[in-house]
């Protein structure tokens, strides 16, 4: 039996089109099971796949289910972002709480923040679980060995340590952006160690930028999940501002720009942001805009 499912395409963390990270969400999925949303994901081949239901927490505006091609995240940035774009610039719904939306992921509700000027979208900023700090890497020639880099390259003074806003990652700081520009993951180490960790993907950073108003510049892969590497990774800057604060390599107490996707060709712009009280990490934000590129029906059968 054929079914027509609608859908929407969008470029996230970006607001030019063909830049950012390409997004699909289909808005009406309350009738797909868990198995045909993941066929329709691996389908489509994009980083994520959003499928919108309703929702089972009250407090919620919807529910999102988000899916790689290999399998289902409890949580994601520019899925995220990319959906509550697109909920308010098509009107989809009504937000419950005027200047937030509050969308029910695996995780729990995430709060996202936006203000308008007329009908344009001039912020969006979703706050993130709170970060925690996991294991360090102290093996610094192991990770270096994994993006084929010198362990020289990578920064003695800062360690290689998983933080996790919901997903881990492995935040690794190197020297300069000539490095981060031509590492390459080594698939061979990669998969004879990822069973044994607990990650989502590594991020690989440095405070060397493209543009001058960029504060970093970072690539992220994770093979495992079916991304080769991510033009902008939501759920892995928050734990990257963490990891910035923390270690004192600069002030995110105020909106940052991040930059990511450059070697892919697609440009991309991720906004941080870390809130303390007393000196102590109390909220994590992301945030950027999104283009809608498009939308179209996908005919499925049963």
């Amino acid at each position: 039996m054929q079914q027509e499912l609608d859908y929407y395409l969008l470029d996230v963390f970006t607001d030019v089109p063909f830049g950012g990270n390409p997004l699909a969400v289909f808005t009406e999925a309350n009738q797909l099971s868990t198995q045909q949303m993941q066929c329709i994901a691996r389908e489509l081949n994009l980083s994520e796949t959003v499928f919108l239901c309703a929702p089972t927490a009250k407090e919620a505006d919807v529910k999102m289910r988000i899916f790689t091609p290999g399998m289902e995240l409890p949580t994601a940035g520019h899925p995220t972002i990319g959906t509550a774009f697109l909920i308010l610039a098509t009107k989809l719904l009504e937000p419950k709480k005027g200047n937030e939306l509050l969308l029910e992921q695996n995780i729990g509700c995430m709060h996202i923040n936006f203000e308008k000027n007329g009908e344009e979208i001039t912020e969006l900023m979703m706050e993130q679980p709170f970060p925690k700090f996991e294991q360090t890497f102290k093996e610094k020639e192991l990770v270096a060995s994994l993006l084929n880099i010198d362990e020289e390259e990578i920064y003695e003074d800062y360690p290689c340590r998983v933080v996790n806003c919901g997903n881990p990652f492995l935040i690794v700081p190197v020297t300069s952006l000539e490095t981060v520009k031509k590492l390459h993951l080594n698939h061979n180490l990669w998969n004879s160690i990822i069973d044994e960790l607990n990650l989502t993907g590594v991020m690989a950073f440095t405070l060397e930028t493209e543009e001058e108003k960029s504060l970093v510049h970072s690539r992220m892969f994770a093979p495992h999940l079916g991304i080769e590497e991510d033009p902008a990774t939501g759920s892995a800057h928050g734990p990257l501002a963490a990891y910035l604060h923390n270690y004192q390599l600069a002030d995110v107490s105020k909106v940052q720009q991040c930059e990511q996707g450059f070697e892919m060709g697609r440009p991309s712009y991720i906004n941080i942001q870390i809130l303390t009280r007393e000196g102590k990490i109390d909220k994590v934000f992301i945030g950027g805009k999104s283009v809608i590129m498009g939308n179209g029906t996908l005919y499925h059968f049963e």
